[in-house]
């Protein structure tokens, strides 16, 4: 009699191509988990002056830190949630989108450049979103108010590496 494991040799492993694409595919599931998480975490009382992740997903990078704790909730409180909701789930689709056409076999480009044009344009209407608020918001400042506005902004342009140019 022979041996029933002889000929089976080692079992196979997934090839570079698969190990790839699961690897595309965590990173892509991290990105939506932090997005989420973030959002999460952002939201609520208790959070104290300094950087605000919802100002910076509005593309408020520096104003984040720059404004008041007051006209950081001004802004935010100005903003459509209809249209943040919009966004942001239309932000989370196209995520969804590129993960599953970075997975697919054979891979589709077409697919691919759809979905991140799709997160694009959410991205940019959430910087509308938040660039409108934030406009009217100085709109109801001082010229003293507004002055100090600058001043903090480029404090934090200079923490933030120096692209107060």
């Amino acid at each position: 009699m022979s041996d029933p494991t002889e000929g089976q040799g080692r079992p196979r492993t997934p090839g570079r191509g698969v190990k790839i694409a699961l690897g595309l595919s965590l990173a892509v599931n991290l990105l939506i988990l932090g997005l989420v998480g973030g959002a999460l975490l952002a939201v609520g009382p208790g959070r104290s002056g300094g950087d605000d992740p919802r100002l910076r997903t509005l593309g408020l990078g520096p104003f984040a830190i720059a404004l008041s704790r007051e006209d950081r909730a001004a802004v935010t409180d100005r903003i459509d949630r209809d249209a943040l909701r919009a966004e942001r789930r239309a932000l989370g689709r196209s995520l969804v989108q590129l993960r599953d056409a970075i997975v697919a076999e054979p891979f589709d480009r077409a697919a691919a450049e759809a979905a991140l044009e799709g997160s694009r344009s959410a991205a940019a209407g959430l910087q509308g979103l938040g660039h409108a608020a934030l406009l009217d918001q100085v709109e109801t400042m001082s010229a003293a108010e507004r002055a100090d506005l600058a001043g903090r902004l480029s404090r934090a342009l200079r923490r933030m590496g120096g692209r107060d140019r």
